[in-house]
């Protein structure tokens, strides 16, 4: 019935995916899908697939009982695999696909599989089915299907862009073209449409709202007249709500509608034109309109000159008679044009001369050429100029004879017949392609051949288990040229561009009949294949090895080859339509394997294959990159840009509670895929323009490039860059980069040919063959490149030094230029220069004129020469602000003062040309000014704060780290929390930086937090960076043999240059002098442990890469980032956090197993202490933990054998005993119990101790309304009858396969099977009912029925089968095993909630576990819900601790990025008899969810009541200590770990309790 439409996959493969039959009552819910994969050839392919669960992204592995495929599929870690069966006759591999979207599967994602290690994805996401989509689909295609069938002549064409279906049918009726637009989409949108010629220029624009006709279908209108009636619709969609515009990509949607044959009578409004003509000329034109037969039409015009059209309409032609006062000898440059005036084709005639100084031409046009309109202009060869109608081309709308249309459709009929039969077999050629680059593992390359004259594959593939390899070359040449040969020599080596005979190449098998034509090409006649298709075929020996990444490679023993091509004839040549040879390299190594590996592949054959290059040519590639990238990335910006002002304004007033946050923290899924797959596409722009600027690349190779065609680029390429840095903020960052590597261009190209001259005439130096002055003048008038400023200054360093040789060449080497250099240019330059006989001075100074003219084409970095280009676009006063920083005597200063004196110059006149970029009607060509001066001016500001190393002022420093913020927004205004932090700066650092906010340690304590965060965020963003320059880099610098070293420091020496950098160094200038302040010690004890910690100390990047590893012997980790969800490995006695911005809260799950297990965790706030710590990396070390906060390594001997041997012996008892999980034994509970119904046999502790608690504690502390679902109700449902035949029977069997000795790879597999059951359960009516009737009961007991008014049974439902698919996962299987307990013994009651709305979360052991002080409490605080505290949250929580009878004191402030605002729901609580016991609080082990999801917002603490006002803070922290107090006394003094919230009315609740570890 369709397909749920999904973009083709990158290269020259498709995708699809076919609905056969969608879910009903017949089928019940099973949804039938065949995933069909078309160009990939008949090796193995294999489909890799998943289904979502809870949500339809999601990826899980389900059993036979929710999805069947055919051929049948096999599992592996994670996914399953189905191999697709060989191609069909059309070339298409199909896998079907059943899916039982009833047992709860939301959808189907895969992505396809060649090994070894080749992955094939929908762009950078998973291709997926959506089922809940399909339904809106259906009547969509069945609306589309009907109007198609009402009008079968009409012309269609359908899109699909960000899940909204689009169509549009266009048909003739009555002289008019009608229109419908179908759109499927569940918002309310406006067609906003205008006609367009062949331009595709909008004519006009009009806006019509589309209805809703049927479900969430749409449908418009439209009817186009007259003049409207042009070649295409353009049009876009608009959401008014959210003023959101949708494309088709980054483009209007674009249709070609049919040809609309005008009435008769319909005229177009003519055109009045005056002229002051003379009688004798007005004589002249009366004769020729006399003359004219038929029906005419006649324009007139002045351009200097009376100019007059004459046109009549004959049989067979039209005639065109064009008279012109005037006595010069012109000529009429002629043709035809439709409605949109682009010329059908060209044609010369001169003008002949008639009486008194008037010329004529006449002109016939036959009637199957004849258009709307006539369209000429006049030249004058004797001074080169062209005479038009002002800047457009002279127009005459032409009459019509009612003989034209007929002759027309006559002419048009044959020679579609005619092209029909010359142009069989190349569709069929083009469409055979793909399967052509399937089969070819080594190399494969298609040409597109100048002059029409056809297509050529090139495909290189491996037999004979890579001891062979056959090249295959496959061309469809256009009819006229008959048989060709190919014309090609071999390549010496990978990256070289000359030839060399291949008959030298003896182990080749050659085509039978080549033969050599010189020392470097042979020929091969095609053979012909038929239908216009021909052949040449060769085959060699190859070796098959690995690559230095593991790949499989397959190396032929010839390196590639290039070619032209001709006919047999001889009397025509060709070569590809991108100039210069074809060339293919014959390799499978070194090819991308990420993201955009097209364009990849594209640059490295353009850069190492191409005979020619040259920097206007590399330019002209980037544009055409960047165009292909606009036209297909999405045209939906999610968001309006917001103004600079609004980015830079802060919030100072208290924040008020909400369920929406006003900062949301989370792009959704596809707009981070979005955003990750355009930055991955413009770091490999910028990182192939930086190897240009660095001359990694070649400037000229075997080509010449005229200064100002390189200027007219130059200047193009950077306005371009302009245009889409204003379109495009998620990638500004990369955009201003890139256009930091390029030159200005603009209007001095020219000067830089001419004005040599100009110099050398004034001078007297001659133009003399071999001479210095002379080469250099042949180099500037062909190929003038970057390096002529540096070639200009070294001239004139040696006129200034009287002809110093060495100075000369000294200057040149300062510009990385030596002799070998010189004469490689096209023109070389092999002489010296010499001192001519002239005026010095006079000439030094012409030549220094002379280098800003090569300057201003060359150099956009110069801050005194961009600011003299920028005048014309800058407001007075700041120019005048630039002006003082460029004469500032540069970045040098001779004290601290005078440093931050220009820093601040700098940012003053940053943040005015900032917010001049961020206004919304900026020009594209003040943007590139003004972008161009910045980065000079980041990069003046990057190197002052290198130079200050000494700074220690804090007010100095919080200066400078507020500025460099602000300029980073500047640039990347989508890095929401970048705003919310410069926030809490601008409104806190200024105070705690002078130490009056709270005295000097509560100011360092805040400003510690904040630094930590904002390391935090500008780490990831530089990590970012590393991770899609990095790899990038080191693939180019490969293909291009790039100097190691220019490889090793190229991210470093990008980011040097940066606000990053210079973020970084002053925080890490901050570090300790925030410390002492704060009097913080460098070590933070997470987990504490009484006794000396011995084991191997081993180096780890995160933990979360090692969850499942084993250690056999003790081992100490030093890690990188621990997030606070990983399980501590089996083995390890200690885990060391290199730093504060990677560590885990000290209440976080992580915490709380290593308190556990007596596992040490700590975290280093001193990076010297973590460097030294590394040199420990595999030794022996014993660790104390000092009362004073620190901690001592040493280095110890090994200990002996035996010691070992015991460590394995206690290990033994981690092993698991046998499984036999209980599913059926519903232990005789009932559905749904109150608290004053759970007893320790029914429920575990959470709710246990919540029931006993409520009557306990005083009336001002609430506990939320809550029910349970006790022990034994899971198996309860599963026996029920709406599952016990399909799920328990499933559940039963998946859950047989695990065994005591099951790996935990296995386990994995077993569990995610389990898990996709459970989600299948339906629940009974009677568990329903009884929720129902407890939550009632509940309500009237505290008199207040907030919890039933929360209950939806849907939203109920799917939260408790997630509380109850925890059990079956992999972290209870492994921390269980770990603590001794029994997997099988495990049962799971769930704790029902009402929500509270929460505007703080708090958690609070009575006991402080770091000193164990009995009479102290310690608390961690976090604004929203509590999971940012115990959750994979990164940042510390505002913690605290007091005396009992004493005052709060505040430990750390809050760093945390995100709140999470609570939505007014029910929230569904695991409560096993897994966690909670006695020496083990399990914490984390299960999951509790939310029947609505919480909404995540950044935290800007600026704005946080418990932050900002002391005496709110010391207050409410009392208050929690009190409540924490009571809790404990409540349980009969024993210490607890209370988990709870303050609501938005001051309100405390406890949420849970539990025996403190």
């Amino acid at each position: 019935e369709g397909a749920p439409a999904m973009p083709s996959m990158a290269g020259r493969h498709s995708v699809s995916v076919e609905v056969v039959k969608e879910p009903d009552e017949d089928s019940a819910g099973w949804v039938e899908l065949e995933v069909n994969a078309e160009g990939f050839g008949d090796g193995e392919l294999i489909l890799h697939w998943g289904v979502g669960k809870m949500r339809a992204d999601e990826w899980g592995v389900a059993g036979d009982a929710h999805v069947l495929t055919a051929p049948p599929s096999s599992h592996v870690q994670g996914a399953a695999q189905a191999s697709f069966p060989p191609p069909d006759a059309q070339g298409i591999r199909k896998v079907k696909v059943e899916v039982n979207t009833a047992s709860g599967v939301k959808g189907f994602q895969f992505v396809l599989h060649r090994k070894p290690n080749e992955w094939m994805k929908n762009g950078k996401s998973n291709f997926m089915v959506d089922f809940s989509k399909l339904r809106g689909a259906k009547i969509f295609r069945r609306r589309l299907k009907d109007a198609l069938a009402a009008d079968e002549a009409a012309k269609h064409q359908a899109w699909s862009c960000n899940g909204v279906e689009v169509a549009v049918l266009a048909s003739e009726s009555e002289g008019a073209c009608a229109i419908k637009a179908l759109v499927d989409s569940e918002k309310d949108l406006v067609l906003q449409y205008g006609p367009a010629g062949s331009d595709r220029r909008w004519r006009s624009s009009t806006r019509l709202p589309l209805k809703k006709v049927e479900g969430n279908v749409s449908e418009g209108m439209v009817s186009l007249t007259g003049a409207d009636c042009q070649k295409y619709l353009m049009f876009v969609l608009h959401d008014a709500s959210t003023n959101q515009w949708l494309k088709d990509g980054g483009r209007d949607f674009t249709m070609e509608l049919p040809l609309i044959v005008q009435a008769d009578n319909f005229q177009p409004p003519a055109r009045a034109v005056e002229r002051a003509t003379s009688a004798r000329f007005s004589k002249f034109v009366k004769e020729a309109m006399e003359e004219q037969g038929g029906e005419s039409r006649m324009q007139e015009w002045n351009a200097g000159m009376d100019i007059v059209a004459i046109a009549s309409a004959m049989e067979h032609e039209c005639n065109v008679h064009v008279l012109v006062d005037t006595n010069a000898d012109l000529i009429v440059q002629y043709g035809s044009a439709g409605a949109d005036r682009v010329w059908k084709f060209s044609k010369r005639v001169p003008l002949v001369s008639m009486p008194d100084q008037a010329r004529e031409a006449f002109i016939s046009i036959p009637a199957a050429e004849v258009d709307k309109h006539f369209m000429f202009v006049l030249h004058d060869g004797s001074i080169n100029r062209w005479i038009k109608d002002g800047n457009a081309d002279f127009a005459l709308e032409l009459p019509r004879h009612e003989e034209w249309d007929r002759l027309r459709r006559e002419e048009e009929a044959r020679r579609a017949a005619e092209l029909e039969v010359a142009m069989a077999g190349r569709s069929d050629f083009l469409a055979r392609r793909r399967l052509r680059e399937s089969k070819a593992n080594i190399a494969f390359a298609s040409f597109d051949l100048e002059r029409d004259c056809g297509d050529v594959d090139v495909a290189v593939y491996s037999s004979d288990g890579g001891s062979r390899a056959t090249v295959e070359i496959r061309a469809w040449f256009h009819p006229r040229l008959g048989q060709c040969v190919l014309h090609f020599g071999v390549l010496k080596d990978a990256r070289s561009h000359d030839w060399k005979c291949p008959l030298d190449e003896q182990r080749v098998e050659w085509p039978q009949g080549m033969k050599a034509i010189d020392s470097k090409a042979s020929q091969a006649t095609f053979s012909q294949l038929g239908d216009h298709v021909q052949g040449v075929d060769f085959s060699m020996p190859a070796t098959a090895k690995k690559s230095d990444s593991g790949d499989e490679v397959v190396e032929p023993i010839i390196a590639g080859v290039s070619f032209v091509l001709k006919n047999s004839r001889g009397d025509e040549w060709f070569r590809p339509r991108s100039g210069g040879d074809a060339s293919v390299r014959f390799t499978s190594a070194g090819r991308w394997k990420g993201a955009w590996a097209q364009v990849a592949g594209k640059i490295v054959e353009q850069e190492v294959m191409w005979k020619n290059m040259s920097l206007k040519r590399r330019y002209e590639n980037c544009l055409e990159f960047v165009d292909a990238w606009e036209k297909q990335s999405d045209g939906l910006e999610m968001r309006r840009m917001r103004s600079w002002n609004t980015l830079m304004h802060v919030d100072s007033s208290k924040a008020v509670w909400s369920r929406m946050p006003s900062m949301p923290a989370f792009d959704a899924p596809s707009e981070a895929d979005e955003k990750r797959s355009k930055e991955d596409f413009w770091s490999w722009i910028f990182v192939w323009q930086r190897f240009s600027f660095q001359r990694l690349l070649t400037w000229e190779r075997n080509t010449c490039t005229q200064p100002r065609q390189l200027a007219g680029t130059t200047n193009y390429i950077t306005l371009r860059m302009a245009e889409l840095w204003k379109a495009h903020p998620q990638c500004r960052m990369w955009i201003r980069w890139t256009l930091s590597t390029m030159g200005r261009g603009g209007n001095a190209g020219q000067a830089i040919r001419d004005d040599i001259l100009v110099i050398m005439h004034a001078h007297g130096i001659k133009e003399i063959h071999g001479t210095y002055y002379e080469q250099w003048h042949q180099k500037l008038h062909n190929n003038t490149t970057p390096e002529d400023i540096g070639i200009c200054r070294a001239v004139i360093k040696y006129l200034q030094t009287d002809g110093n040789m060495g100075e000369y060449w000294k200057v040149l080497h300062e510009h990385g230029i030596d002799k070998e250099r010189l004469a490689s240019y096209s023109r070389p330059i092999t002489t010296e220069p010499y001192m001519v006989h002239t005026d010095r001075g006079r000439l030094i100074g012409d030549f220094e004129r002379y280098l800003g003219i090569l300057r201003s084409v060359h150099d956009a970095l110069d801050l005194q020469l961009a600011l003299d280009h920028a005048r014309g676009v800058l407001p007075g006063d700041l120019q005048g602000k630039l002006q003082g920083i460029c004469d500032m005597g540069g970045t040098g200063f001779a004290n601290l003062d005078e440093g931050h004196g220009k820093f601040m110059k700098i940012f003053d006149a940053r943040q005015r040309m900032l917010a001049m970029l961020n206004s919304h009607d900026i020009q594209p060509n003040v943007i590139k000014e003004l972008l161009i001066l910045d980065y000079t001016l980041e990069t003046q500001q990057s190197v002052l704060v290198q130079g200050m190393q000494s700074e220690s002022r804090l007010v100095q420093l919080i200066d400078q780290l507020r500025c460099l913020l602000t300029s980073l927004i500047g640039h990347i205004p989508t890095e929401d929390e970048l705003q919310a932090i410069l926030a809490d700066w601008t409104v806190l650092g200024g105070e705690c930086a002078s130490l009056r906010w709270n005295g000097s340690t509560d100011s360092a304590l805040l400003l510690k937090a904040m630094a930590d965060r904002t390391s935090r965020v500008v780490g990831e963003l530089s990590d970012k960076c590393q991770a899609l320059m990095g790899p990038k880099a080191a693939f180019l610098g490969d293909q291009v043999g790039a100097p190691k070293r220019n490889i090793d420091i190229f991210v470093d020496e990008v980011l040097r240059g940066t606000s990053l950098i210079a973020v970084s160094l002053v925080l890490q200038r901050l570090e300790p002098v925030l410390r002492g302040l704060a009097h913080l010690p460098p070590w933070q004890m997470i987990s504490p442990v009484d006794k000396p910690v011995q084991g191997e100390l081993q180096l780890i990047d995160k933990m979360t890469h090692i969850q499942d590893k084993v250690f056999e012997t003790p081992t100490v980790l030093l890690s990188g980032a621990v997030s606070g969800e990983e399980e501590v490995p089996d083995g390890v006695v200690g885990v060391l956090v290199r730093s504060a911005k990677e560590a885990p809260d000290i209440l976080s799950h992580c915490a709380v197993r290593a308190r556990n297990f007596g596992v040490l965790l700590a975290t280093c706030f001193d990076p010297a202490i973590s460097a030294k710590l590394e040199d420990f990396a595999g030794k022996w070390v014993e660790i104390r933990c000092k009362a004073d906060g620190n901690l001592d390594v040493e280095m110890k001997p090994r200990p002996a054998q035996e010691a070992a041997k015991a460590t394995a012996e206690d290990g033994k008892a981690t092993e698991r005993m046998d499984v036999k999980m209980n599913l059926a034994d519903s232990l005789g509970c009932s559905w749904c119990i109150t608290p004053d119904e759970m007893t320790r046999a029914s429920v575990g502790s959470k709710s246990l101790n919540l029931s006993l608690l409520h009557p306990k504690l005083p009336k001002d502390i609430l506990t939320p309304q809550a029910v349970a679902l006790p022990y034994g109700c899971m198996q309860k449902a599963l026996v029920d009858s709406a599952n016990k035949d399909f799920v328990l029977k499933e559940l039963e069997k998946v859950l047989g396969k695990l065994k005591p000795k099951t790996s935990n790879e296995e386990a994995q597999f077993i569990f995610e099977e389990a898990q996709l059951l459970i989600h299948a359960m339906k629940m009974p009516e009677e568990l329903k009912d009884s929720i129902f009737e407890a939550m009632t009961k509940v309500g009237a007991q505290q008199q207040e029925a907030r919890l039933r008014d929360l209950f939806k049974p849907r939203d109920a439902w799917d939260a408790i089968k997630g509380v109850w698919s925890s059990l079956f996962a992999l972290r209870p299987w492994v921390s269980l095993a770990k603590a001794g307990r029994s997997f099988h013994d495990l049962n799971m009651a769930v704790l029902v909630q009402e929500l509270v709305e929460a505007r703080y979360a708090f958690v609070l052991h009575t006991v402080n576990p770091f000193t164990h002080d009995k009479d102290e409490l310690y608390g961690e605080l976090v604004a929203g819900r509590g999971e940012t505290l115990v959750g994979n949250f990164p940042g510390r929580a505002l913690s605290f601790a007091v005396k009992r009878g004493g005052e709060p004191r505040v430990i750390s402030y809050p760093s945390k990025s995100v709140a999470l605002h609570t939505q007014h729901c029910l929230i569904f609580r695991s409560d096993s008899n897994g966690e909670d016991l006695e020496g083990f609080a399990g914490a984390g082990l299960f999951e509790s969810i939310c029947a609505e999801e919480d909404k995540p917002g950044f935290q800007r603490i600026h704005r946080l009541s418990v932050v900002t006002d002391a005496g709110y803070r010391a207050r409410l922290l009392k208050k929690i200590a009190e409540t924490g107090w009571a809790v404990e006394k409540a349980f009969d003094g024993a210490p607890q770990d209370i988990e709870g919230c303050i609501d938005v009315n001051e309100r405390v609740f406890i949420v849970q309790s539990r025996p403190q570890v």
